[in-house]
């Protein structure tokens, strides 16, 4: 009686290994042969807006010190940015003009726009998803501003060219290099603030 019952418990036990192993080498066969699978399907739709034209002006600029009868040091005048997705015929460009700089009417309270100095800058910097003819810098910088003299604050001097694009160019610039200087006359008022709008245009 002792016996049998020790062999029906080794026998258990080798039989709960042999199991062990079996399990084990099923694991290594499954994992070395060929796998079952099933596939499916996602339908993705997308739908594109209306093209952009857009413009986006660099923040606002203070100037260094005016200094009556000299001219101010070349100032950056910050990050120019544009977008035409209009995917059209038309030769796009991107231009500036500004005001005089303004306190009021009267000798030395006012800096006309034909006493700034505007360098473009020679790198344009395009967006990696652009296609098309890269945009480009015209030549013709630095630019003297002209226009019709005026003795106000609200008319804009002859526009000059920053960029221009081909019919084909599609996409987003940066302009960053832009600079602007100014001539100050010497019968400026001293301690006089001033101010002068530069607007920027993108056709296209």
């Amino acid at each position: 009686m002792f016996r049998e019952i020790s062999v029906r418990i080794a026998r258990r036990r080798s039989l709960q290994f042999a199991g062990g192993i079996a399990v084990t080498g099923a694991i290594l066969v499954f994992g070395s042969g060929p796998v079952d699978a099933a596939g499916g399907t996602q339908i993705v739709t997308g739908a594109t807006g209306g093209g952009i034209l857009s413009i986006t002006a660099p923040a606002a600029l203070a100037l260094p010190t005016l200094v009556a009868g000299s001219s101010t040091a070349a100032t950056n005048l910050g990050s120019l940015s544009w977008t035409d997705t209009m995917n059209d015929a038309a030769v796009s460009s991107v231009t500036l003009t500004t005001t005089n700089l303004w306190e009021a009417a009267g000798a030395g309270l006012n800096i006309p726009y034909a006493n700034f100095t505007i360098t473009v800058g020679p790198t344009i910097s395009p967006n990696v998803n652009n296609t098309g003819t890269a945009a480009v810098v015209p030549a013709g910088s630095p630019y003297v501003l002209t226009g019709a003299p005026t003795a106000d604050n609200t008319t804009y001097s002859t526009a000059i060219t920053l960029a221009t694009a081909s019919a084909t160019s599609e996409g987003t610039w940066t302009e960053a290099g832009n600079q602007i200087s100014i001539a100050v006359p010497a019968n400026t008022t001293p301690g006089t603030s001033f101010l002068a709008t530069i607007q920027y245009t993108v056709t296209g």
